[in-house]
């Protein structure tokens, strides 16, 4: 009986226990470059709605409208989102690039910490509007009382300064480096080691 051997990784074996090797890898490829494409598009989308939408809320609020306790809340809610908007253009590059980071490492940095920075300081200034609405509604009489934009101002300051704390790791851990599949693609990834961090 004549025995027959093929070389596990020959070029020749495009098929594996399914029999559907090459198909599969041409599968994998085509999806990947088609979530690619509907990234793009939100990115672009995201970044010319929220430009101009969190630009008109931060010029009214911030110019047109007198200053108010609500009109604080919105304003420091419309910066974050227009700060995380206004960096979208790197992530719409990069993806466009096939995840190659051409910008360096600082900004690598930047972006993610402004990424995470609108993540954390959106969430806490709705949580903020949401105890502010609660304590309106129990305690209106106290609340007549003792709110004011001053103290909202204040709060709003707290806000930033927890979320620029809870930022900070991300422009520390993160780094700038060669794919491992391809040298003369730049990631920008997560390095937890102490060698070239900074």
């Amino acid at each position: 009986m004549e025995k027959i051997t093929t070389a596990p990784f020959s070029h020749n074996n495009t098929t594996d226990a399914t029999g559907k090797n090459g198909s599969l890898y041409d599968e994998h490829a085509e999806l990947r470059q088609s979530l690619n494409i509907m990234s793009l598009i939100v990115y672009c989308l995201a970044f010319v709605l929220g430009v101009l939408g969190n630009g008109v809320v931060i010029w009214v609020t911030g110019f047109k409208m007198k200053k108010t306790v609500n009109t604080v809340w919105f304003l420091n809610l419309a910066l974050a989102d227009f700060l995380f908007t206004a960096f979208l253009p790197l992530s719409v590059t990069y993806t466009a690039m096939d995840f190659h980071w051409p910008f360096g490492k600082f900004m690598c940095k930047l972006h993610s910490t402004m990424t995470f920075l609108n993540m954390f300081a959106s969430v806490y200034i709705l949580v903020v509007i949401s105890v502010d609405r609660c304590v309106s509604v129990v305690w209106p009489v106290w609340t007549r009382n003792h709110r004011s934009v001053r103290k909202a101002s204040f709060v709003s300051l707290g806000v930033w300064v927890l979320a620029l704390i809870l930022s900070a790791p991300y422009f520390i851990f993160r780094n700038t480096g060669p794919s491992h599949d391809n040298n003369d693609i730049i990631n920008c990834f997560n390095n937890m080691t102490m060698k070239h961090r900074l």
